[in-house]
């Protein structure tokens, strides 16, 4: 027997019982199938398809190679029109197509590959039609194209379709021209499918199946490129989109005003994120109101370039989303972030603050009446956190769009000032210790002032001390990034230096220097400011003003103009034969501040004493009261939690020590950390007098000692404070102080068999022997 009749043998036994073959029980025909084309049945195959009443938006929506049947937007036709269901088989084995009876289609298909045939043996034709869902229009000729496999003068076509009201097929007299006739091996059918206006479907028809020794067709790959008719919403032939490129590159901002968007231009701090099959872009100009209106009901449109977010119908969630750059920080003061917005019908939108890793922390829907409208958004996140706005649903069966524009976001971050004085927890202000005493000025250098210790070794102090505003010295480290935003420079001052802080409209305040007796040559002051703060939009002045050293009376006044880098500068002093004194002057138009350091006298005065000859008595030791300038070193309340100059350091084998807390110096004593001890800053006295200081035992078995240092040694002499045990109540005590002391402590100790306590110290006061105030 040849080989080409063998081949036909196989498949007339093959085809002996297709038909039934094809439904659950006969096994035995299956098995042929399996057996002699390598091909097996796939139950239910075709039962699960994507075609629908909805119709296509691209043209390749129609593709389908049959991997995934129930993707494909193709199904076998219900009712009359044919007689035959195609069904799904899957290449199984390796086994070839007999190249001369099965054909146009390759002979080897590989295994895996899943198609659909139809056949029968029956001499009565027998018709099977698959068919599309529907296209909405096609505005130029189409192809439609597929591989397919003939056997026994079956034969194929393509018809345009419809569906009458009951679902079933209506074949259209319109035929397109078919290229499925005798060709050559190896290749697919062709059809021109012509330009259509209505809706329409396609249809693929297997026919003339009547061969009594049995005919089939199989069907694969399945292909329809076209230009179909415009479906999504119409903008204008004049609107143009671009890729949404910004600044943002997930770095955190430092100012809540860098979230601020309104055009989505490369400054903007907001980019695309997520998945999806559509992206944020950016829109060049709006659409003119009638065809905005047609979209989103609204004849207002947006003011130049926004954000736009274009879905597909039949797109599926999650949509892509706005993301903005991380905040870091921001206070807890309320947070709110507005937007103005358009969406079409059905849109469902929220704007979240989400974590590093997008998950949600706080969410709120977007109240899609209000478009387009600002609506404002309040979030009380704090810390590490991104903003995202974030569509939720859209209506599946229509295009949808989204347009954002006008972002705004208020807030105070950390790295931000609360109030024009704002320079960190850290920060804090106390009374400038010098007084104006009418000490002598003998060389330029009593006239530097660095404002350490509190200014108490300056030659400089307030005029008219006690009115109003006064200048104070500035400590503490500053918060660079709450500095920065209030005066616009990163030229910090150094540790401690002079400021003074305006409340109010029409303040001013004068920083003043002992008398000088004269300046017989050309000299120059020269001394570091700070630019004025900027965030509150108050207006500082500073002018270096020379007064008459008898009377208050100005002889000339230099304005001091500030670079917004701040640094060292200098003014002119000029020869002057009598006293006079140099004045710091500020004032303000509102809150405000004003800071100076490192003031310094470039040049040569004259001297108010002899400086050679016999030496004289101190001028301190002729007077009879304790120096104000040290009352003021050594008095301390501990308001705003400020430790004045005092501080505690750790000691051997103890690892307690004393910390301001609750506007009071408090410690903590146990095992490991028995001794705490506090120490004031080193004063020179002229006078005897007593510091007065409250205590209270708050817990425990501790016992309170007050130390000196003399001049000649540490720990000259130490007292013991009330070591009985009592009720935890505030105490009043004092240590007598000398002139020969030089600095002063308090050391509490824990108890014997004491395992834990706790004492405080408070309204550190000095007065003179009598118990007068002398500061």
């Amino acid at each position: 027997m040849t080989s080409s009749l063998l081949n036909l043998f196989f498949l007339v036994v093959l085809l002996s019982g297709f038909a039934e073959a094809c439904m659950p029980g006969y096994e035995a025909e299956r098995e042929k199938l399996h057996e002699y084309l390598g091909i097996e049945w796939v139950p239910m195959g075709l039962h699960n398809s994507a075609e629908s009443s909805k119709p296509i938006r691209h043209s390749s929506d129609l593709n389908c190679n049959f991997d995934d049947p129930a993707e494909c937007r193709w199904r076998n036709a219900k009712g009359d029109v044919d007689s035959l269901d195609f069904h799904l088989f899957k290449k199984t084995e390796h086994t070839e197509f007999p190249v001369l009876q099965v054909r146009p289609g390759p002979s080897k298909v590989r295994e895996g590959e899943q198609l659909i045939f139809v056949g029968d043996r029956k001499r009565s034709e027998k018709s099977a039609i698959y068919y599309s869902s529907p296209i909405p229009c096609q505005n130029n000729t189409g192809i439609l194209t597929f591989t397919f496999w003939v056997y026994n003068e079956a034969r194929v076509e393509v018809v345009i379709v419809e569906l009458d009201k009951g679902g079933n097929v209506v074949v259209l007299p319109e035929k397109p021209y078919v290229d499925c006739g005798t060709v050559h091996l190896n290749t697919e059918c062709s059809v021109n499918i012509p330009p259509r206006e209505q809706p329409f479907r396609l249809g693929i028809r297997a026919y003339d199946i009547k061969n009594a020794e049995g005919s089939f067709v199989m069907i694969d790959n399945i292909i329809y490129d076209a230009s179909l008719c415009k479906v999504n919403i119409d903008f204008g032939s004049d609107f143009k989109t671009s890729p949404l490129i910004t600044a943002s590159q997930g770095e955190a901002i430092k100012a809540s005003s860098e979230l601020n968007c309104d055009s989505f231009a490369a400054e903007c701090r907001w980019r695309d994120g997520g998945n999806g099959s559509t992206i944020w872009k950016r829109a060049e100009n709006a659409p003119s109101p009638d065809l905005f209106f047609n979209a989103t009901g609204t004849y207002i449109t947006p003011k130049g370039s926004f954000a736009l977010l274009y879905i597909e119908q039949n797109s599926k969630a999650p949509f892509r989303y706005l993301k903005s750059d991380p905040v870091q920080c921001q206070s807890n003061q309320e947070a709110v972030l507005s937007m103005r917005f358009w969406a079409t019908k059905e849109v469902v939108m929220s704007v979240c603050a989400v974590n590093m890793d997008m998950e949600d922390l706080e969410c709120h829907k977007v109240p899609m009446s209000q478009s387009p409208s600002p609506v404002e958004l309040k979030f009380q996140q704090t810390s590490s956190f991104f903003f995202v706005v974030r569509v939720d649903s859209v209506n599946p069966d229509f295009d949808s769009m989204v347009a954002i524009d006008d972002i705004s976001y208020r807030a105070v971050l950390c790295s931000e000032a609360l109030s024009v004085y704002d320079f960190g927890s850290s920060y804090y202000t106390t009374p400038l210790l010098s007084l104006i005493l009418n000490k002598p000025i003998y060389t330029s250098k009593d006239l530097r002032c660095s404002f350490e210790r509190r200014g108490i070794d300056c030659n400089w102090a307030n005029l008219n001390d006690g009115e109003g505003v006064q200048w104070e010295v500035g400590s503490g480290p500053i918060n660079t990034h709450k500095f920065l935003s209030l005066t616009q420079s990163s030229s910090l001052p150094d540790d401690e230096f002079g400021v003074v802080n305006f409340t109010r409209p029409g303040q001013s305040v004068s920083l003043v220097s002992e008398t000088i007796k004269c300046n017989p040559e050309q000299s120059t002051l020269s001394f570091r400011q700070v630019p004025p703060t900027l965030a509150f939009h108050s207006i500082d002045y500073l002018a270096v003003c020379l007064l008459d050293g008898r009377s208050p009376e100005v002889i000339d006044c230099q304005t001091v103009t500030v670079s917004q880098q701040g640094g060292s500068l200098l003014t002119d002093i000029p020869v002057l034969s009598q006293p006079f004194r140099i004045s710091f002057r500020a004032e303000a138009d509102g809150p405000g501040m004003v800071i100076v350091d490192d003031i310094s006298f470039n040049g040569v005065v004259c001297p108010s004493v002899r400086q050679h000859g016999t030496k004289t008595k101190s001028l301190s030791s002729l007077s009879s009261a304790p120096d104000s300038n040290v009352c003021r070193l050594l008095s301390c309340d501990f308001a705003g939690n400020a430790p004045c100059l005092y501080k505690s350091e750790r000691i051997p084998k103890s690892l307690s020590m004393f910390k301001v807390q609750n506007n009071r110096m408090e410690t903590t004593l146990f095992e490991k950390g028995p001794v705490s001890i506090l120490e004031s800053p080193v004063f020179h006295l002229n006078a005897p007098a007593r510091l007065h200081f409250d205590y209270i035992k708050q817990h425990g078995n501790v016992t309170l000692f007050v130390c000196q240092d003399s001049s000649e040694r540490e720990l000259d002499k130490c007292f013991p404070i009330d070591s009985e045990e009592g009720k935890p109540e505030w105490k009043h005590d004092f240590m007598a102080v000398l002139p020969s002391d030089t600095k002063l402590y308090w050391i509490a100790k824990l108890g014997q068999n004491a395992k834990k306590a706790r004492l405080a110290i408070d309204n550190i006061v000095m007065t003179d022997e009598d118990d007068n105030k002398v500061c």
